[in-house]
């Protein structure tokens, strides 16, 4: 390690980099173990990497600038905390981790922590920001070596808190090594990410080395039991472990006295626990109940103020999570982001819960993604909404048509084809009636439609307006 923290303090050295086509010149790179290794630590070379960091022998041409190390992961971690000055040691991390609405939760324990007269940067799947600064996110959670530049960038412009999403990508293949987090959230687990994970035992286990692997020893973990494994991570029984439920009568530590109430406008919802008085937010649905119960228990336990909390859940609007784009004329159209079967489930059956009318879905799924969830997904819409439209999502690199054809083979008949996305919004727009709802789903915050390696520009959102202007 001596040689390679020389390197680190030398004047050549620009930069740590995992990825060989992101080396610059004077980067120390971390060959990993992996097929193809040799020609990324060569392509590494080549692009003018000053150390190859690796296990076992050297490739033919890198010998002079190899360093053999027992673990390239533990390697980079070091070297991290050396380039970078220990940024955690120095952060309040706070995480949530779930199937679903980790961003509404991350958004909100944001909204508290800046309310509370915290500086406070936010990791996650729509953006990222330090303070108010922004930037657009390619990773729900990023790689290791970008982390750890992200925060000490955040501690440069005075940071004390960061709130992350905690993916289970990230959990299982180590991004997050290092940090010691200060609070774990966790929602709920349903089945995606398959096509990595293989099976719901491995996608649990990823999750829950949040709080296995991450979790400070006086860390704070807050766990919805309403789901079934949130239920199985309790009877860990974790140091400080907060309970949630949103029954009634639950044996949970923070729950409601009596039903939510749940309009159009918004949740009201009395937890006696934390307060006398009811909370009020304008997310909508029983998805948001669970993310506002699992905000009042951990804004309870870090000693909050009640009216910080009250301010913060009063303004909260979150991009692409039930948003809700259009609402005149007796006519309700919401943008979600749900690409999973129980988001798809939750969002349509809230919007059932308010709609006077005939209700509408609009969504397709991913290529190159988990295609199990594909029938599931018709099956729900078909169930829940009087009229489907089938379309097409980010089909990446797969037939739209396939991936189409997939979803549909769980259905009965009660939906229409549109390839075209825009053309079914549109479709689906002229079609409403007064007190019909429409929800646009699978996209939500994104501007982009991907058809196979090209990234277009496209929003659910514009075309949602689009269609009601000539319609």
């Amino acid at each position: 390690m001596k040689e390679l923290l020389d390197i680190l303090h030398s004047q050549n050295f620009t930069g740590l980099c995992d990825d060989s086509r992101r080396v610059q010149k004077g980067n120390v790179f971390f060959s990993f173990p992996v097929e193809n290794a040799e020609r990324f630590a060569l392509d590494a070379m080549n692009s003018g990497a000053i150390a190859i960091v690796g296990e076992g022998n050297p490739p033919q041409g890198t010998e002079e600038i190899f360093i053999r190390v027992d673990s390239v992961s533990k390697a980079r971690v070091e070297s991290a905390q050396e380039v970078y000055d220990r940024p955690f040691e120095k952060l309040k991390v706070h995480a949530v981790t779930g199937t679903n609405g980790k961003t509404t939760t991350a958004f909100l324990m944001r909204e508290i922590l800046v309310a509370a007269g915290k500086k406070v940067a936010l990791l996650g799947t729509i953006c990222n920001k330090i303070n108010d600064t922004v930037w657009e996110s390619s990773l729900t959670t990023p790689g290791l070596l970008d982390l750890y530049a992200f925060a000490s960038a955040a501690l440069q412009e005075g940071v004390t808190d960061l709130v992350m999403e905690a993916s289970s990508h990230a959990l299982h293949q180590g991004r997050m090594d290092g940090v010691r987090f200060a609070s774990a959230l966790f929602s709920n687990l349903t089945q995606d990410h398959l096509d990595y994970h293989k099976t719901m035992e491995n996608y649990f286990l990823a999750k829950k080395r949040l709080f296995d692997c991450y979790l400070a020893e006086d860390g704070l973990p807050i766990i919805n039991i309403d789901d079934s494994y949130g239920a199985l991570l309790a009877k860990e029984n974790y140091s400080r472990q907060i309970l949630v439920s949103r029954k009634v009568f639950a044996n949970a530590d923070v729950h409601p006295s009596e039903e939510p109430v749940l309009s159009e406008n918004g949740i009201h919802i009395l937890v006696p626990k934390i307060s006398s008085e009811a909370f009020e937010s304008p997310l909508c649905g029983n998805f948001n109940v669970e993310n506002i119960l699992l905000i009042l228990a951990w804004a309870s336990a870090l000693g909050i103020s009640e009216s910080v909390v009250r301010k913060a859940l009063a303004l909260i609007k979150v991009p692409g999570r039930f948003e809700k784009v259009y609402g005149e004329n007796g006519k309700h159209i919401v943008v979600d982001y749900a690409h999973t079967p129980d988001a798809l489930q939750r969002v349509l059956e809230t919007a059932r819960s308010l709609c006077r009318g005939k209700l509408s879905v609009v969504f397709g799924c991913g290529g190159d993604r988990d295609a199990l969830k594909r029938p599931m997904m018709g099956v729900v819409a078909e169930k829940i909404a009087d009229k489907v439209w089938v379309t097409s999502d980010n089909p990446r690199t797969e037939n739209p048509k396939k991936i189409m054809d997939d979803i549909i083979a769980g259905m009965e008949g009660k939906f229409l084809l549109e390839e075209n996305r825009a053309l079914a919004i549109l479709a689906a727009v002229s079609s409403m009636e007064e007190g019909d709802w429409l929800v646009v789903a699978g996209k939500g915050h994104e501007n982009y439609q991907i058809i196979g390696t090209e990234k277009k520009h496209f929003s659910d959102v514009e075309e949602v307006l689009k269609a009601v202007k000539v319609c």
